[in-house]
């Protein structure tokens, strides 16, 4: 049962169990999407005492965010998994419980979409709660739920997923395209990640493996350039000797300092020149093989060699988004079971029979067999790689 105690009063909703009673049972991500929520909490709270509305606005927007776009995402196969074990159950109160902690918060910002979610995620479910959820007690914030560490490292896995995606962009790969590593550099007090939020991020990447390396030099070569535009009217006829005595100064110490948004030193003509981070321009060139992005303390490079293995993966990941979007096309529910068809040649076909396990578990296919559609089915057809491919989908 989750209890929130408010002011004098106390409220229950009986079909969803305890968070207190799950605690063991919780993941990094309900561990910290519940820290989130708290945290926002107390701060929501402190602005409206505030008469702050517009900066409450400002703080829950964010939560919106990490909810939708990474918890609720990161979390779907938790939703649609067909046993009912801890893992699920806890993926389901944890969300249950934020949903219904929002209602409450954002009531007095929104008060006619919190009062459709509340009727829907509460009064649907338990009578005999309060009749809206403009009578329902303030939530209150339990501050020993905000793991400041657990908050900072998630943050962190999420700056390398987002540079991680930057650098397949910047070399054109898909995200759905398997790849073999990732590469990691994290400069002194950039922080951690432990071994259930690397696999996290070697998910959402979509690689093989995650390895760190020690100096971001086996990643990508710099070249210090100056900023013309800036130090020509500045240095005038000095300025050629100012790009040399550049040019002369160590790449990678020099970007760290710069990363740092410290200033640089030069000598020149005998005289001591200071330049600014915004007088310099680093330019980043990946080693062969490589796409890298970067960001002050974390450069994250990926392994754009892609071999016939990894090419049929990324096929299978293809035909599962053909199908995924198919079902949504169907109205058919998170978890409904499908039967499933296929009708494939050459490489593409080899590639399903090859990957025809993990298709069906990603699709919820309790069948997949190659063969026309069956009659009344929905049918997609399209091409992948320049193949043919028409899949057939029905409920099972």
């Amino acid at each position: 049962m989750i209890r929130e105690q408010g002011a004098g009063s106390r409220l229950s909703w009986s079909l969803i169990p305890d968070h207190r009673s799950l605690v063991p049972d919780l993941s990094y991500l309900d561990r910290w999407i519940l820290a989130r929520l708290n945290q926002v909490v107390a701060q929501v709270t402190e602005r409206l005492e505030d008469y702050d509305a517009y900066g409450a606005t400002l703080t829950v927007e964010p939560l919106l965010d990490d909810l939708s776009n990474w918890y609720v995402r990161r979390s779907r196969r938790r939703f649609w998994k067909s046993e009912h074990d801890a893992d699920k159950n806890a993926a389901y109160a944890t969300l249950y419980h934020v949903l219904t902690v929002l209602c409450r918060l954002l009531a007095p910002l929104t008060p006619f979409v919190t009062e459709v979610m509340y009727q829907n995620l509460v009064r649907a479910v338990d009578p005999r709660a309060p009749e809206s959820v403009h009578h329902t007690t303030w939530p209150q914030a339990d501050l020993a739920a905000v793991d400041e560490g657990l908050l900072a490292r998630m943050a962190l896995a999420r700056q390398v997923v987002t540079l991680g995606h930057s650098a397949r962009n910047s070399a054109n790969v898909k995200l759905r395209q398997p790849l073999a590593r990732a590469l990691l550099h994290l400069e002194p007090g950039a922080g951690e990640l432990d071994e259930e939020l690397l696999l996290l991020v070697q998910d959402e990447l979509n690689v093989k493996e995650i390895t760190f390396v020690d100096d971001a030099s086996s990643l990508v070569t710099y070249r210090l350039l100056p900023d013309n535009k800036v130090l020509g009217p500045r240095f005038g006829q000095r300025f050629p000797a100012v790009r040399g005595a550049l040019a002369a100064l160590d790449p990678l110490a020099t970007a760290r300092r710069l990363r740092a948004r410290l200033p640089v030193h030069l000598e020149v003509a005998g005289e001591e020149v200071e330049l600014s981070p915004n007088e310099v321009l680093v330019r980043e060139e990946p080693r062969e093989g490589l796409a890298v992005a970067s960001e002050r303390s974390l450069t994250v490079a990926v392994d754009v060699t892609i071999t016939p293995e990894l090419v049929a993966e990324g096929q299978a990941r293809e035909v599962v988004r053909r199908v995924q979007n198919k079902r949504k096309e169907a109205g058919l529910n998170l978890d409904d079971r499908i039967v499933t068809t296929y009708q494939a040649e050459g490489p593409l076909a080899e590639a399903i029979a090859a990957w025809q396990a993990f298709i069906a578990a990603e699709t919820l296919s309790v069948e997949l067999r190659a063969g026309p559609p069956e009659e009344r089915a929905t049918v997609v057809e399209d091409r992948i790689d320049g193949q043919l491919l028409k899949v057939g989908i029905r409920k099972a």
